[in-house]
């Protein structure tokens, strides 16, 4: 292309690459703006809050509490977080919540009419530091004339507004029925009014718990229309061994698991991890009954304890922590891997990428240990995106962290997955239709394999238990087998 034709193209575009670096100009500063100085205060009932927007990932809503920590949910789509602190409450209003507690339901339905009253007044001052911030920004980088510099820094900030209403289209408050907790509000479920009535009836519901669990076990083991195989345990040298995951401090999911242990007569527990919620040894002495299971105990660490929570388990008679070695309990060979998280004060990764990395290099050492120790008959590990990749290195292989109770099988592999057998901790507490605790039997044969799962759940909202039997190797002959190997 001739040099006067570059040149004559060149003159053409810039005007519009101007406008485009102009307006990118403009929308930082808007963004920014929003970002350092766009918070406002709300106040509901007596309760000061201010609140704000910032670059986050994930569509989180941090809701902070000091001292006692913070409340997230992942309410929204898109890279924003919406921020809300509480600044102070009026010692009146204290005082009238303390001595008459708001019902859960009321509180949060006006808490959401009075959100619904502020947003208007909270977008508008959005809106005027967006400007402000965009203005500014484009009349210290570029000085343009006054009709451009109205103009620019109008269109910044309605694209702004555009993205920000379409991310927030989709918020869904649903979300903090199942919310995470940070910082003290982990550890003292007390702190939080709202679980109030759940608490009051905790004692009610441990002694519910063990009746129920006592009961179905007896309905379950003598019902005389089960073929011999539908129980494992006529079977011969069957080895019955109790899985749990994701206690998260819950005491009732400690009695869950007692009461299975005794009503069962379980060989020995297989815990998958997160036995906390922050890895405190306060949160330990929530579960600290773990003790009186009476049975030997294997544990791997979560991504949510700590080498805290690894010595409050080791102290506990006839445990054993896995990590990367091998432990034989009643024949059956079993090794296990802690989350590599366990070992360090952070639950979560910093990035998606650090998490991807952290697999590889988990899955890894598995593959190599595996090499070098031998085939077990159970493997554990914590994250069940790890366990569904290590399936063909055991017979069984047990994961938990997403709180799904699951059964898969494949050619010579079992997955299982106990779910939440502390009903997600303080979350369990929070959810109007109540998350089920859950828990799994193995039935195993020494050098046969699982013969059958029994797989377990029960919700004290709806006082609703269910065992459901998976039967495994439907073979009538598997206890001749094993004799005959032996």
């Amino acid at each position: 292309m001739p040099l006067t034709e570059k040149k004559e193209l060149n003159a053409r575009i810039w005007p519009y690459i101007k406008i485009f670096a102009v307006l990118l100009t403009g929308f930082i500063g808007a963004m920014l703006a929003v970002w350092l100085f766009g918070a406002s205060t709300v106040e509901v009932e007596g309760i000061e809050f201010k609140v704000g927007l910032a670059p986050g990932r994930s569509g989180l809503t941090e809701v902070h509490f000091p001292p006692f920590g913070v409340i997230e949910a992942r309410t929204h789509q898109g890279p924003v977080k919406l921020i809300i602190n509480l600044e102070q409450i009026s010692s009146d209003s204290f005082k009238a919540h303390m001595d008459n507690p708001p019902d859960q339901k009321k509180f949060v339905q006006q808490l959401q009419d009075t959100a619904r009253d502020r947003i208007a007044a909270f977008a508008l001052h959005q809106t005027a530091v967006a400007l402000l911030g965009a203005f500014l920004l484009v009349l210290l980088v570029w000085r343009p004339g006054m009709v451009k510099l109205l103009l620019y820094p109008a269109i910044s900030t309605l694209v702004l507004l555009l993205i920000l209403s379409g991310i927030f289209r989709s918020y869904d408050i649903k979300a903090f029925h199942e919310p995470e907790y940070k910082g003290v509000l982990s550890m003292a479920p007390t702190a939080v009014k709202f679980a109030t009535d759940s608490l009051a009836d905790l004692q009610q519901i441990r002694n519910h718990t063990r009746q129920i669990v006592s009961n179905l076990g007896v309905l379950f083991s003598s019902a005389d229309s089960l073929m011999a195989m539908a129980d494992p345990e006529e079977q011969g040298e069957v080895v019955k061994v109790l899985l749990v995951s994701d206690l998260h401090s819950n005491p009732v999911g400690v009695e869950l698991t007692k009461s299975l242990a005794t009503r069962f007569g379980v060989d020995f527990l297989i815990n998958a991890g997160d036995l906390t919620d922050m890895g405190s040894k306060l949160e330990a002495s929530f579960t600290e009954d773990l003790a009186a299971v009476g049975v030997p105990q294997l544990f791997v660490g979560g991504n949510h304890d700590s080498p805290e929570i690894m010595d409050f388990m080791a102290e506990i008679p006839e445990s054993h922590i896995l990590d990367g070695d091998m432990v034989t309990v009643k024949g059956i060979k079993v090794l296990g891997f802690s989350h590599p998280l366990a070992a360090v004060p952070e639950v979560e990764y910093s990035s998606q990428e650090e998490e991807e990395e952290a697999l590889g290099q988990q899955v890894t050492r598995v593959y190599e240990t595996v090499a070098a120790q031998g085939r077990p008959d159970i493997l554990v590990v914590h994250d069940s995106k790890l366990g569904k990749k290590l399936v063909k290195l055991a017979g069984l292989v047990i994961a938990g962290h997403d709180h799904r109770l699951r059964i898969e099988q494949g050619a010579g592999w079992v997955f299982v997955n106990p779910g939440t057998t502390g009903a997600s901790g303080l979350r369990g507490f929070y959810s109007e239709k109540g998350i089920s605790y859950s828990a799994s039997i193995a039935y195993m044969l020494p050098d046969y394999g699982v013969l059958a799962v029994d797989m377990v759940k029960y919700n004290p909202v709806s006082k609703q238990f269910s065992l459901e039997r998976k039967l495994l190797n439907p073979r009538p002959n598997a206890a001749e087998e094993h004799k005959d190997k032996e």
